[in-house]
């Protein structure tokens, strides 16, 4: 396997059929056709799945810095590089795929996306108090709060997630319940409304885009309430519907004991 040859097409026809129904209408367009492209120069430079994940995080780190930074020129590169960034996303997830996983490939693709959504909000949130926006001047400090909530909403709620599945999981383990089909990781579920809203309105989906159009047109401020609309009350909506699936399944087990 050391001297094959991967191509676009090797990478194309590899794609599983439930990933590319899964795919988001903006990566079925751009992102995932170019990762091909990608996929393949890195295989070919025997350049592994989680190399690519760990250089996906310094290009997150780098962009949340450049949005940071009150420039035009240091933004657009910003927005630039949460692009690449989705597209370094589409190229790890191919490579592993198809060419080889690795140990940690998971924690390592999924540290990337929580680092992005954890800064990036927040970054573009301090932008619109240097530069202002489309509906808001400079220093407005609504637009900063507004950052970090859609920041730490979208944190929140991965760990009010992970901590509910880590409990379950150890009650499954117990067997003193029995483990509930999850749709957001469910390869059949590609058709489920959450699936499609998490894949078509979040990073994945819509945000890339929104923040290079924002970025270029001076309309950040529209994707700060986009991001806090998105994040901060999807993981209200989350938190709580965790929080009554907890009780629920507590009186399930408490009511055969």
């Amino acid at each position: 396997m050391k001297n094959k040859k991967y191509t676009v097409k090797f990478f194309k026809e590899n794609l599983p059929e439930w990933k590319r129904k899964k795919d988001s209408l903006v990566l079925k367009l751009f992102f995932r056709p170019l990762s091909f492209i990608t996929s393949s120069i890195a295989a070919n430079l025997n350049i592994t799945a989680n190399t690519v994940s760990y250089f996906s995080i310094l290009l997150a780190i780098g962009a949340c810095i450049l949005f940071i930074i009150p420039n035009y020129v240091c933004n657009i590169f910003g927005a630039i590089l949460v692009n690449l960034w989705i597209l370094s996303d589409c190229t790890d997830g191919n490579l592993a795929r198809a060419v080889k996983t690795q140990p940690f490939g998971d924690f390592a693709d999924s540290a990337s996306s929580y680092i992005l959504i954890a800064f990036l909000c927040s970054a573009i949130g301090f932008n619109v108090y240097f530069n202002g926006g489309m509906i808001v001047e400079k220093e407005c400090i609504w637009f900063v709060l507004l950052g970090v909530l859609a920041s730490s909403g979208d944190t929140l709620m991965r760990l009010i997630y992970q901590k509910y599945k880590a409990s379950e999981r150890s009650l499954v383990d117990q067997g003193i319940l029995e483990q509930e089909n999850d749709k957001r990781t469910d390869e059949s579920q590609t058709t489920s409304l959450l699936v499609r809203i998490e894949m078509e309105f979040g990073s994945a989906g819509l945000l890339p885009v929104l923040v290079l159009f924002g970025t270029i047109f001076n309309m950040l401020d529209l994707v700060v309430i986009y991001c806090f609309l998105y994040y901060f009350l999807a993981a209200v909506i989350m938190i709580a519907k965790y929080l009554i699936k907890s009780i629920k399944r507590t009186k399930e087990v408490e009511s055969r004991n």
